[in-house]
């Protein structure tokens, strides 16, 4: 099936950026220093004594080690992506988006800094949307904003008023958006997910979707509900489609909650290209599995879903922080046939999770399995065909990304 989208942009978590100057700006390339037609980033997150440090480096092709220590220092957090040729840097404490180019050797440079201060933009939000070479926006929906910038020049635009995210203001609930799909006319589709676990009760029960029309400039909210509210990310098929996909944050909240008669906190719905969900397409993934709970769907390919779960024999600890660290299991689900099989390919890699596409691939990061502790990056190539093609030293791989 051919793809309705013309460009996506993901990655599965909320980060924020603290920006340091790159080392070596001002150093001209001479004769001697190596040149690279081609250029991949790759950006790593480190947990240190002090937090977490972010880190970004280019490369001409994917090295057999990503080492931090070889990278440009970018802070205690981040959101990174790219867009054509320039890796983005979004600095919430600072309210500035910062445009990098990478040279001819690979060296990683600071092109141009755009200050939001004036906007009233802070702190974390999710990617910023590329639409076209002149046309960008940041989604700060929670205080009914989109703020248009142009890429090219960095200079901001327009800041249109929008519809409030509705439970966006309720800090028990958090509702949020990060992730978003852009289709061929330029619609911006955003998943909305929320972060109920610290009030159980009151997670929402339904699914929603945040769809922003750039001829009207109108954000209006679709929900459905057959399922109970998933992630502010979606799952990817190989054909092209975009699925709603449910969360750990809702299945937490489902375990440490008094409700009753809800609407599944593990199912599946599919995007259509209108912002709409398919109505002729749903699957209870818990039901399927027999499942405690469903915490995320990785990818689809070829009809079939692989699904992280907690199995029927799972009891949710007393202290809900050490619900977190439970064993999951994965399974490949038929989402025609409704059957499964196991899958153990991930067994040794703990959670995984996408970091980006290349040339049509898809690329996978992990956080490292309790036992190893080792950080891999991961080529898809089948449904069940995962090839381990480089090591992160020292810390998790969050985004890769092809700029030429």
């Amino acid at each position: 099936m051919k793809t309705f989208f013309a460009k996506q942009y993901i990655l599965f978590f909320i980060t924020f950026i603290s920006l340091v100057s790159c080392d070596g700006d001002d150093k001209p390339i001479t004769d001697t220093d190596p040149i690279s037609e081609t250029a991949i980033v790759a950006a790593l997150r480190v947990t240190t004594p002090g937090g977490r440090v972010y880190y970004m480096g280019a490369y001409s092709e994917i090295p057999d080690e990503l080492d931090f220590t070889d990278m440009v220092e970018l802070g205690s957090s981040a959101t990174i992506n790219s867009f054509e040729e320039n890796p983005y840097v979004w600095n919430g404490i600072s309210s500035t988006l910062t445009k990098y180019e990478v040279a001819d050797n690979l060296e990683i440079k600071v092109l141009d800094v755009l200050s939001f201060v004036s906007t009233g933009l802070s702190g974390g939000f999710g990617l910023p949307t590329f639409v076209s070479d002149t046309k960008a926006y940041f989604f700060a929906l929670s205080e009914g904003k989109v703020i248009e910038f142009n890429p090219t020049t960095m200079k901001i635009t327009e800041t249109i008023n929008v519809d409030v995210l509705d439970l966006s203001g309720d800090s028990d609930i958090n509702t949020h958006t990060y992730s978003n799909i852009v289709t061929a006319d330029g619609t911006v589709i955003l998943p909305i997910g929320s972060y109920p676990d610290g009030a159980p009760d009151k997670f929402p029960q339904y699914a929603e979707l945040a769809v922003f029309d750039p001829t009207t400039k109108t954000v209006s909210y679709v929900r459905d509900t057959r399922m109970s509210m998933g992630y502010d990310t979606y799952a990817k098929g190989n054909d092209g489609s975009f699925y709603y996909r449910p969360s750990k944050n809702t299945a937490i909240a489902e375990d440490y909650s008094t409700l009753t008669g809800y609407p599944t906190t593990g199912g599946l719905l599919k995007i259509q290209e209108d912002g709409t969900f398919d109505p002729d397409f749903f699957v209870d993934l818990k039901e399927v599995l027999n499942a405690h709970s469903v915490n995320s769907v990785v990818y689809v390919h070829d009809s079939k879903a692989l699904v992280q779960y907690m199995d029927a024999s799972f009891i949710p600890p007393t202290n809900p922080d050490d619900w977190y660290s439970e064993p999951t299991s994965f399974a490949l689900v038929d989402l025609n046939a409704k059957t499964f099989e196991p899958f153990t390919t991930f067994e040794q890699h703990g959670t995984v999770y996408t970091v980006g596409q290349m040339d049509g691939v898809e690329y996978y990061g992990n956080l490292g399995d309790s036992s190893s502790g080792q950080y891999s990056v991961l080529k898809q190539n089948g449904p069940t065909d995962f090839e381990i093609v480089s090591e992160a030293i020292g810390g998790s791989l969050i985004y890769i990304g092809k700029l030429r």
